[in-house]
């Protein structure tokens, strides 16, 4: 479609091209170098969804292009970023008001009560409420941007924001899925609820009856008011299903771009230098689970539990010779005590920064992601890049990238039984299979979510 628009244009303001050696292919790579001023927006540049906007700005500039990433709010000294706001963890204000805040909500909700079922995460109360207005965006940065990307941005950009956006310039504007809140009334995480295929009465997240109409007004108001250039970038197959059926974006371009994962940061390694790290036996087989919370039912870790408790019977049942010699690697600040008295061995090692989350894939022999509800999550992409296949249910970007036998072990969604067996799987597989498929994850991810081919993907859309 670019070839064909720019060929045309080419007619209309230039003779026709009569060299002989004219290749479609010079043509082609001219357009895809045309450089751009990309602006894009989220409310953070910290934690997971933060540093996505932040990694692909920098893919941006890495390729060339104008980028800057604008926030509402910046922790970081980045460079590349622009922010409303920088507190200083030492100023008054910064250090209370977040007190203040909770306790004041505390006391409105006292006369005015609201309770949620907290699973659906649904954080935007009020998407009627306008942050910042267009122009002010715009005025915060040094170009006239041609492409908008925008990240999440709750209580920062709402779809009257976006629209004032849209009209003060020709930019095109795309809606990158970090999670769910793109398509819903609210919540982040619908589960299996489908109000957001129609219009989000009824809503399940809102427990208090006479406040579940705050769903139904919120899409309302986003329905009138996103923009018609609006395009949708999701990042899993499960969210462009869901995208698909969406009521906001019927009649909208809805695309699917698996999010990058840089290939020389993350990639595989010395799996006995990786263990010794950890101080692990080289040759003992390593089962990685990372996890924030598990008490998180959207992250799946009772279902990991109940797996790893069926685990120990179906090792048990295997003769002593052939019983495969493993530990749980364990990584996050909550305490495992639930997996303690299993009868497997395990070693905690706290919360992991990036180097040694890297490690960590490195020297598992596989990884589990037992997560439920989930546009990623990322740690599947950067473990296939790292070549260490994956047990995972069927859900998220897991959808795309574990297929059972190839790059893991993919999962039913809610069943234990079958997550245990996928674990059994992958524990009793000789060396020239797990050589094998961890070749295949790492084959599979240099082929289809690097940094170049992602900005190659995104910017043809451009």
């Amino acid at each position: 479609m670019i070839l064909c628009i720019f060929c045309c244009r080419q007619k209309q303001s230039s003779p026709p091209i009569k060299n002989s050696s004219f290749s479609p292919l010079l043509l082609i790579s001219a357009v895809q170098k045309q450089l751009m001023n990309i602006l894009n927006l989220a409310t953070l540049d910290e934690n997971n969804a933060g540093v996505a906007s932040r990694n692909v700005n920098e893919m941006f500039l890495k390729a060339g292009h104008n980028s800057i990433l604008l926030v509402k709010e910046s922790g970081s000294n980045n460079k590349n970023v622009i922010a409303f706001q920088r507190p200083s963890p030492d100023n008054f204000f910064n250090k209370y008001a977040g007190k203040i805040k909770n306790k004041l909500w505390a006391i409105y909700r006292l006369f005015s009560p609201l309770v949620k079922e907290e699973k659906y995460a649904f954080h935007n109360l009020n998407e009627r409420k306008k942050h910042f207005a267009g122009s002010k965006i715009l005025n915060k940065i040094p170009f006239k941007p041609d492409v908008i990307l925008i990240f999440w941005v709750s209580d920062f950009v709402n779809s009257k924001t976006m629209k004032e956006l849209s009209g003060l310039g020709e930019a095109k504007i795309f809606w990158l899925m970090t999670d769910n809140a793109p398509l819903t009334g609210g919540c982040h995480y619908p589960w299996n609820c489908e109000g957001f295929h129609t219009d989000c009465s009824g809503c399940p997240a809102i427990l208090t009856k006479s406040k579940k109409i705050i769903a139904q007004k919120n899409l309302a108001f986003k329905n009138k008011n996103l923009p018609a250039n609006l395009e949708l970038i999701s990042g899993s197959e499960s969210d462009y299903q869901r995208a698909k059926k969406a009521s906001l974006f019927k009649g909208k371009k809805i695309h699917k771009i698996i999010a990058p994962i840089d290939e020389n940061k993350f990639a595989p390694g010395d799996k006995k230098a990786a263990k010794l790290h950890f101080g692990i036996s080289p040759e003992k087989k390593v089962i990685f689970y990372g996890a924030s919370s598990l008490s998180d039912p959207r992250k799946g870790g009772s279902y990991f539990i109940e797996a790893t408790k069926m685990l120990q019977k179906k090792i048990e049942s295997i003769n002593k010779d052939q019983r495969p010699d493993f530990l749980l690697l364990l990584a996050g600040r909550e305490g495992f005590e639930h997996l303690k008295g299993i009868g497997i061995e395990t070693k905690e090692v706290g919360f992991l920064n990036e180097e040694n989350l890297i490690k960590a894939y490195q020297a598992a022999d596989f990884v589990v992601s037992p997560s439920l509800e989930d546009s990623g999550p990322m740690m599947v992409n950067q473990c296939i890049m790292c070549g260490t296949p994956m047990v995972a249910f069927n859900t998220g970007v897991a959808m795309d990238l574990v297929n059972t036998g190839e790059t893991g072990y993919k999962a039913q969604l809610f069943d234990a039984v079958d997550f245990a067996e996928g674990m059994r799987y992958l524990l009793m597989m000789n060396e020239e299979e797990s050589k094998k498929i961890a070749s295949n994850c790492r084959t599979l991810a240099l082929n289809n979510f690097t940094p170049d081919i992602y900005a190659r993907k995104i910017t043809s859309l451009f």
